[in-house]
């Protein structure tokens, strides 16, 4: 009970207290916002444009007969997809990119006779240009800039760099896989023509196949005339002695043949991913320039600048107070 009517009181005496000096309250107060309003005018107007865009699921085209949906260029990407956009937004080969196509050392008036003037001028990058994720996983593209105009500029480009940018990622590594199945597809290529070429060979000697050589013996049983008689003897006879090769290439060739089928497939992939150039986002909504300032709020700066301001007064004039009463 006591307690209670301790604080009662004093929250009375501190109400008292401000009362009685009320004119420099209302003094400090008009002199803060006056102070705050004139340097709320001095703080440069800065524009907002934002990008909204998903990533895509999937990198590249499929050579695949069945694809999972995974694999669907129209699919959306997930989490995983979003922060590998983020980190290719934010990396430096954008950033220098956007810094130099427009300017920006210039456009930002940094102080080009600094000791640290690309840590100014990336401090700047960044508090002007944001990269996010919203509640419902799209990434934003966020511009500030005093042209609304530009602002918009900027953050279209960078969302347009971004496939240019994944792109020469993945091609760097694809070409390197394309030349590497390019020439192993030669290869078997190869392979497979000289296996041809012999089977060929033997063929021209007289050397049949197995089921050939059942319907030879067939005829050269039936055979009247001499000479076919000793034609078909002939090629029975090379049969006979190469026929078991003929056989292993035959072997030969069948494996080589589905090895060749899956390689061009895989080549096949490779190339595309060597040579194509997709887009790797949706874009929801693209930046336009915006009408209206989104910095500085300048009502807002008043309110909190004059309340620090009466705060930090009466924070100081009960500390005066307090020392006061003790050395009395």
């Amino acid at each position: 009970m006591n307690n209670s009517k301790n604080i009662e009181f004093n929250s009375f005496d501190l109400i008292a207290f401000i009362w009685r000096k009320r004119k420099i309250f209302i003094l400090i107060g008009v002199l803060a916002a006056i102070a705050s309003s004139v340097a709320s005018f001095m703080i440069e107007e800065k524009y907002e444009s934002t990008v909204t865009l998903y990533p895509a699921k999937s990198s590249s085209v499929t050579f695949n007969e069945v694809i999972s949906e995974d694999q669907s260029v129209s699919k959306f990407g997930e989490e995983d997809e979003a922060e590998q956009m983020l980190q290719i937004l934010e990396s430096g080969v954008i950033r220098d990119k956007v810094v130099n196509k427009y300017q920006l050392l210039n456009h930002y008036d940094i102080d080009l006779e600094g000791k640290y003037v690309y840590t100014a001028l990336n401090k700047t990058y960044a508090e002007n240009i944001t990269f996010k994720r919203n509640n419902n996983g799209a990434v934003l593209i966020t511009v500030m800039d005093k042209s609304p105009d530009t602002a918009a500029l900027i953050a279209n480009d960078i969302a347009s760099l971004f496939d240019s940018t994944k792109n020469a990622m993945i091609h760097e590594r694809a070409l390197t896989d394309f030349s590497i199945k390019k020439n192993k597809l030669a290869k078997l290529e190869n392979e497979m023509q000289i296996l041809r070429d012999t089977m060929s060979k033997l063929s021209s000697m007289g050397v049949v196949t197995n089921d050939a050589y059942n319907a030879l013996t067939e005829a050269f049983v039936q055979s009247k005339d001499l000479k076919t008689k000793n034609a078909f003897e002939q090629k029975m006879k090379m049969t006979e002695k190469y026929g078991s090769i003929l056989k292993s290439f035959q072997v030969k060739v069948e494996f080589l043949s589905e090895r060749l089928a899956t390689m061009e497939t895989s080549y096949e992939q490779a190339e595309s991913d060597a040579n194509s150039f997709l887009s790797h986002k949706f874009i929801v909504e693209k930046a336009s320039a915006s009408e209206r300032k989104a910095y500085p709020v300048r009502w807002l700066i008043v309110v909190l600048s004059t309340i620090s301001s009466l705060l930090f007064l009466l924070i100081y004039m009960l500390f005066s107070e307090k020392i006061k009463r003790i050395s009395n």
